[in-house]
């Protein structure tokens, strides 16, 4: 039995390498050290209609940089010329009608890879001006009035008490941040957001680089699109301050401070209009954006040899028969299941249930983590308040669950109606299922505090936080989450570990403490 047992485990663990072998070279052909938390496929959508006249169509294309890689770029149009010019910073295209046809269409096509970016500001920089390196980045311009004496009265009272460049920049932002919202579609100056006291993205943008050139910091536009899965026909602007040789993003519409989310396309750089055509003739368009199925870190224009491989997800993936979130999902279920065990049988920790903490973490992938562990514990307090009339009415187990899960439900749906109401963003972000996961958790305490006591019952509950907290951080990763979908034969080995984990007869960790006098003996 012991024999067989072994060779089962031999045969697992040579099975996986032998075939993790054969990918290695195709795979050293495809890797890209740019690491994304983003993947999306974006198409520009232009319609034009001429009638009889020659038309044209300008947009602003996106070019790779530190925090966003463009590839896979395809366009579709007839009768037209396509020419790429570099402007400075900034690559537009023209698309241009050869003959007066009355329809033309225009699809322009690329894979988005983008990675959020956060800078710390150092305390105590010096206030002094910008180098003339900078110079034309202070200057005023047609809709960002620098000079405007109301600018300037404003930027002074601001920056009254400022004694460092990161107090002035946070005394800027944090005014134009509470600045009200408003959905504006129209081209909104500087000076027009700060007498109206309310504007959308471009007027907050411009109002606070306005601000910042008239303190003599040099500040810029950034024009672009937010990423979701939709088709829409709005572009977003943002800034970024110079600080100490440094280009730092801001986005105050979205209190966003020295930061920019992965999903942040980077279309021109300026106060420009992203697209531009032949005026008076009838126009219209759209930005069709979808969550690519592609791997972070892989170059898919070389990945047919690694696709081609026998036991390879890359074709399920491509397929789209499983969502990319389902496929992580269940690669990542059985290493949260040997995590729990060694967890439990090497370190010693005790938690409710092995695939509950597992859920849990993959549930706080989705909710965000605080957001998750207060949902948890807030969940968890409900259902032990609730579990108290319960038991003292005497209900069976079965029904008292659907009690709990359904009270859980209309709970939820009153938090969602809180979260709505005073924008509580947290609060909107919650689903079904990771509530219901946190339900039947919360369940179980109550359970526990009536068997084993108040005590031993949060004793349990903080141990699997702790467990539940260790599997977030490996379903987290955008590394591992890769690395086993470019080689599934890595769950032969978490399968050979378990095995191996299952004639575990060793002490636990927690033990040799709870044992040590009697270990020294």
């Amino acid at each position: 039995m012991n024999k067989s047992f072994q060779i089962t485990i031999y045969l697992l663990i040579a099975f996986a390498m032998l075939s993790m072998a054969f990918k290695l070279k195709p795979l050293t052909k495809t890797l890209s050290g740019f690491m994304p938390s983003s993947i999306y496929e974006v198409s520009y959508n232009f319609y034009i209609k001429g009638d009889d006249k020659k038309v044209f169509v300008k947009s602003y294309l996106p070019k790779s940089n530190h925090r966003q890689k463009i590839s896979n770029v395809e366009q579709d149009y007839e009768k037209m010329t396509f020419k790429i010019k570099d402007e400075k910073e900034n690559q537009r295209a023209t698309w241009r009608s050869k003959t007066t046809s009355k329809f033309h269409s225009i699809n322009y096509s690329f894979l988005f890879k983008g990675k959020a970016v956060k800078y710390n500001i150092a305390e105590n920089l010096s206030l002094e001006k910008a180098s003339s390196s900078y110079a034309n980045y202070l200057v005023e311009e047609e809709h960002i009035e620098v000079h405007h004496p109301s600018i300037d009265s404003l930027a002074r009272i601001l920056t009254k008490n400022t004694k460092d460049l990161k107090s002035l920049v946070t005394s800027l932002y944090d005014y134009v941040n509470k600045t009200p919202s408003a959905p504006i579609r129209d081209l909104t100056s500087a000076l027009t957001a700060f007498k109206q006291n309310q504007a959308s993205c471009n007027g907050k943008a411009r109002l606070f680089v306005a601000l910042c050139r008239n303190r003599g910091i040099a500040a810029r536009l950034k024009g672009g699109l937010i990423l979701e899965e939709t088709k829409k026909r709005t572009s977003h602007l943002w800034t970024e301050v110079n600080i100490n040789g440094t280009w730092i993003p801001f986005d105050v519409l979205n209190n966003h401070f020295a930061y920019l989310p992965s999903n942040y396309l980077e279309l021109y750089t300026g106060d420009h209009f992203l697209i531009t055509h032949t005026p008076s003739v009838l126009f219209d368009y759209n930005y069709e954006i979808k969550p690519a199925n592609n791997v972070p870190f892989i170059n898919s224009a070389n990945i047919e040899e690694l696709s081609g491989h026998p036991i390879s997800l890359l074709k399920v993936l491509e397929s789209k028969i499983i969502p990319k979130s389902v496929l992580y999902f269940l690669l990542l279920l059985p290493l949260g299941g040997l995590l729990i065990s060694l967890i439990k049988n090497v370190i010693g920790l005790k938690t409710f249930g092995i695939f509950l903490p597992v859920l849990i973490a993959y549930t706080l992938t989705t909710t965000g983590y605080v957001s998750g562990i207060l949902l948890f514990l807030l969940m968890t307090l409900i259902v032990v308040l609730l579990s108290f009339p319960l038991n003292k009415w005497g209900l069976l187990y079965t029904p008292k669950m659907a009690v709990v899960l359904t009270a859980t439900i209309i709970i939820m749906l009153m938090l969602l109606s809180v979260g709505l109401h005073y924008k509580l963003q947290w609060l909107t972000t919650i689903t079904f299922f990771p509530i219901i996961i946190i339900s039947i958790m919360a369940e179980r305490f109550s359970r526990a505090i009536e068997e084993d006591g108040h005590q031993k019952a949060l004793s349990t509950l903080f141990q699997t936080l702790v467990a539940t907290s260790i599997c977030y951080l490996v379903f987290s990763s955008v590394v591992i989450k890769t690395i086993l979908l470019l080689f599934p034969e890595l769950l032969l080995l978490v399968l050979a570990i378990s095995l191996k984990l299952g004639k575990w007869i060793g002490l636990r960790l927690f033990e040799y403490q709870r044992f040590s006098k009697l270990i020294t003996k």
